[in-house]
């Protein structure tokens, strides 16, 4: 009785390698490959498209950033498409799985062009506002230098808007190349050689925010110590 388990376990088994031998069975695990890699595709395509609008719609983007954005959005997008297409026509998994991993490697959509896009329109963004705040800081200056000559007491003032002028060097020196550092930066295989550099920068915009809404508040204050 156990020699007929056996072989008929055998059988089974037998059969199970012949299906998965088969043609149809190649084709429909060929087919759900390919539908999983170029509904990825089509993600990062979708992404693309939304980090288009983003630069079109940043008012402070320098224009050497623009441009260097649209020209790394244009070709990502004919790159994955391109791809997109390659996939359509593969005969294999094993070519499905190289192209879902050129997709990931040689265009890395989510890890550094996302970033690039938002870091660069915020930096440019906070470049904008240091002159005007070094605007701020001259009228502050004049009017610190008026309230004296008339007499009044201009202490709080003066303190105020030597905060700010620090707060604004600081926040210069912090994005200062930062942007260009950060659009130089290739897609690669070595993840981790990406996302350190790209986590730098992120954290020199942040801290140039932090420091230039406080001038901001500094310059308030300024004012309504003089008023």
């Amino acid at each position: 009785m156990k020699t007929k388990n056996i072989i008929a376990a055998a059988v089974a088994v037998t059969a199970t390698l012949a299906l998965s031998a088969t043609p149809a069975y190649a084709d429909t695990r060929l087919d759900a490959a390919k539908k999983v890699v170029i509904a990825r595709i089509d993600g990062r395509l979708a992404a693309l498209k939304a980090h288009s609008v983003t630069v079109q719609n940043a008012k402070h983007l320098s224009s050497s950033h623009k441009t260097t954005l649209d020209g790394l959005i244009s070709a990502d997008q004919s790159g994955l498409n391109a791809l997109r297409t390659k996939v359509a026509g593969e005969t294999t998994p094993a070519a499905v799985k190289a192209d879902d991993q050129h997709m990931v490697q040689d265009f890395r959509i989510y890890l550094l062009v996302g970033p690039k896009v938002r870091l660069t329109v915020a930096a440019d963004a906070e470049s904008a506002a240091i002159p005007e705040l070094q605007k701020a800081a001259d009228a502050l200056s004049a009017a610190i230098a008026a309230a004296q000559q008339a007499g009044q007491d201009t202490t709080k003032a003066e303190a105020d808007l030597a905060d700010l002028n620090a707060k604004v060097s600081a926040a210069q020196a912090a994005i200062s190349g930062q942007a260009d550092k950060l659009l130089a930066i290739p897609p690669g295989p070595d993840a981790n050689a990406i996302s350190g550099p790209v986590k730098a920068v992120r954290e020199a915009v942040k801290t140039a925010g932090q420091d230039l809404h406080k001038a901001v508040a500094d310059a308030k204050a300024a004012k309504a110590a003089l008023s």
